[in-house]
């Protein structure tokens, strides 16, 4: 029952929004009109085919890595600040004692 009145409820604050955005004049134009005219400005659609071309630079990256390999994981990379081979021993054998 409570999520029927909050569904009617949230119906009606929307349909009220609707109604505002369209009827009610804010200047010379309604809210809707003011957002019409902002997203009709020459800016507004070089920003969106601005982020458009950057958007599908990024998708064309990420295409090219999943095809370049297939898939298979990475090649696990040099460490930055590498360690000695007694370091490394040290270092596996707390790992193995730490996980038992």
């Amino acid at each position: 029952m409570f999520r029927l009145v909050r569904w009617l409820f949230s119906l009606f604050l929307f349909a009220l929004v609707v109604w505002f955005a369209t009827s009610v004049p804010l200047g010379n134009k309604t809210l809707w009109g003011h957002l019409h005219a902002i997203f009709a400005t020459k800016e507004a659609k070089d920003l969106a085919d601005g982020t458009e071309q950057e958007a599908r630079k990024v998708a064309d990256r990420v295409r090219a890595e999943l095809a370049g390999d297939g898939g298979a994981p990475r090649r696990a990379r040099a460490p930055l600040d590498p360690q000695s081979a007694r370091d490394q021993r040290d270092l596996d054998r707390l790992v193995r004692e730490k996980t038992k």
